[in-house]
């Protein structure tokens, strides 16, 4: 008995440490389950930067560019490449500038120059046709990109629709409506090299822009 007792005065502390190990567990067995929130997080932030890479991908794509027709008063009538900030005043320019009977009263050279448009620019006193003209935006714009964009008939075109024609100007357009009269109309876009003035070279220019069709 003597030695039960010499060993509790020796180790009495232990049964504080046992207590206050029981009281921890009890304590945590209290505690209310919490949902991990660190996986949803990670998962959203990925989607976040998924969405942010796509966007930047696509902001990245290089600007469109293309070729317009320049038509009548300019040094060197043709196609030329633009970009997306390309004005009609720059494409002047690229064709060697303004003859000096030019009249761009009419035109507006500050417009943007968009892919596959065409823009004719008179001689002083000569009347623009409209199908000449670049397209200024809306859906009225739209049905004169798509005129400026359609073929010449040679056989119904007047002689302002023939000078929108690289090349052509008040003589020629005379000339080919000379030969139409005489002729009994175009048969083939080839017949035109049969009209005075109009070699392989200027055929080769204008074949993709005239039709002969109804």
């Amino acid at each position: 008995m003597a030695t039960v007792k010499e060993w509790v005065r020796e180790y009495w502390y232990l049964g504080l440490v046992a207590a206050a190990v029981g009281l921890f567990f009890w304590w945590q067995g209290r505690q209310p389950n919490e949902a991990p929130v660190a996986e949803p997080l990670v998962a959203s932030m990925s989607s976040v930067n998924s969405v942010a890479g796509s966007a930047a991908a696509t902001s990245s794509a290089p600007p469109k560019k293309g070729y317009v027709h320049i038509k009548g008063a300019v040094a060197k009538p043709g196609v030329y490449p633009v970009g997306p900030t390309t004005r009609w005043v720059d494409v002047v320019a690229l064709a060697g500038g303004l003859v000096a009977q030019a009249d761009v009263s009419t035109v507006n050279l500050a417009q943007v120059a968009v892919d596959q448009e065409s823009l004719y620019i008179p001689k002083v006193g000569e009347e623009t046709p409209a199908a000449a003209m670049p397209a200024t935006g809306g859906p009225a714009a739209a049905g004169a990109s798509s005129s400026a964009g359609a073929l010449v008939n040679l056989n119904t075109a007047t002689e302002a629709e023939l000078q929108t024609l690289s090349g052509i100007g008040p003589k020629k357009a005379a000339d080919i409506i000379a030969y139409r009269d005489q002729n009994g109309g175009f048969k083939a876009v080839e017949d035109l090299k049969n009209v005075s003035g109009i070699g392989d070279k200027t055929f080769e220019r204008l074949a993709p822009l005239v039709t002969v069709g109804p």
